[in-house]
């Protein structure tokens, strides 16, 4: 808490510039810089997203198009499937906000998900953006 008693929130970089999206549209503007973003070494050429969004202020992304061999390494996750992992949440991050005094007061959660050439295959729904209507 700040001496005035408001939460003392730290803003990501992108906050100020998506700060008056609503959370529909800022879902879609995420979406679409997640489009372009570039094969680098952090991120395999093939690589493609689909990111859900529940209605409210929870997202989740399923990143597809990666093998296993950059996965795993035996069962843990390789150091190049742990350092996109954190791209992708520093990339959340950048547009959200957090109390480090309350786990909860968040712009929005979000999930991150390295799927596996076997989880891929099960998949019923392919890259994209699912955008569900908020419970009415």
């Amino acid at each position: 808490m700040t001496t005035s008693g408001t939460p003392a929130r730290i803003y990501g970089e992108e906050y100020k510039k998506s700060e008056r999206l609503d959370f529909p549209d800022l879902v879609n503007h995420m979406f679409s810089r997640l489009l372009l973003t570039p094969a680098t070494s952090v991120v395999p050429a093939g690589t493609k997203f689909a990111l859900h969004h529940n209605g409210t202020q929870n997202l989740a992304l399923a990143v597809l198009g990666l093998r296993d061999a950059f996965l795993f390494s035996g069962q843990r996750y390789t150091c190049e499937a742990e350092e996109l992992h954190n791209a992708l949440e520093d990339f959340f991050e950048a547009f959200n906000w957090r109390n480090p005094d309350d786990g909860m007061d968040r712009r929005f959660h979000y999930s991150v998900h390295l799927l596996s050439e076997s989880q891929q295959r099960t998949r019923v729904k392919g890259p994209g953006l699912y955008l569900n209507p908020p419970d009415a």
